[in-house]
């Protein structure tokens, strides 16, 4: 994709750290609990569903007690998580900040958790087109099913322009840092032929509302 592309970029700091909602750690595939860890009050998450009220168990040489599954989040906490890179290897680290205490929940591998996250809510396009996954995560979709050169924008039909105004939106109104680069090749028998590679920020992808928007921009011209 070196020529004949068309750029759409906001440069700054790539977040690495957000707060999320209760809904979020749901779509996430994980149950958060008041309990106790080793006797200590706490609280911690266990796979959806797979963990009741009253329960004891042990996980990681560590025993918990579930003494309430949580239907919001507790208040007066936020819900917080950041993507961190060791060993060149992606982890998510997600946590619950109290007034008096901090509680780790989980360190995940990102890749499972999108993955898992996605394909329960139906997010295809990011599903399918994802490329890889660090401190930001890329997706590439190649839909040139003719031989051409890309045109230049004051050829694109409206419908190309206004997706380019909607990857717009998503840089300045959810993610505030993304690179889309684009190539169109033009329509052929009502389908648009064209290439697209899209860097964002990876923990606003786990952001319900963002990776939906972001979902339906990039199937806009299928």
């Amino acid at each position: 994709m070196l020529e004949g592309y068309y750029l759409v970029e906001n440069s700054g700091v790539v977040p690495a750290e957000r707060r999320f909602r209760f809904k979020d750690l749901r779509a996430w595939g994980y149950d958060l609990h008041a309990g106790t860890i080793d006797g200590e009050e706490a609280y911690f998450v266990s796979r959806l569903g797979t963990r009741e009220e009253g329960e004891t168990y042990t996980e990681g040489g560590r025993e918990y007690h579930v003494s309430e599954t949580q239907k919001n989040l507790p208040r007066n906490t936020r819900l917080l998580a950041r993507i961190v890179i060791e060993r060149g290897k992606p982890y998510l680290e997600f946590w619950l900040d109290t007034e008096e205490e901090t509680y780790p929940l989980a360190r995940e591998d990102p890749r499972l958790v999108l993955h898992r996250f996605w394909a329960e809510k139906k997010f295809n396009q990011l599903e399918k087109y994802v490329n890889s996954v660090g401190m930001t995560t890329d997706f590439f979709k190649d839909r040139v099913f003719i031989k051409s050169l890309p045109l230049p924008y004051e050829e694109y039909p409206p419908k190309i322009r206004r997706v380019l105004r909607e990857v717009r939106d998503v840089h300045r109104d959810l993610t505030g840092f993304g690179r889309f680069v684009f190539q169109y090749f033009g329509a052929e028998e009502k389908t648009h032929n064209y290439r697209l590679w899209w860097l964002l920020p990876t923990i606003h992808l786990f952001d319900i509302d963002v990776a939906n928007e972001i979902d339906k921009v990039m199937g806009m011209l299928d």
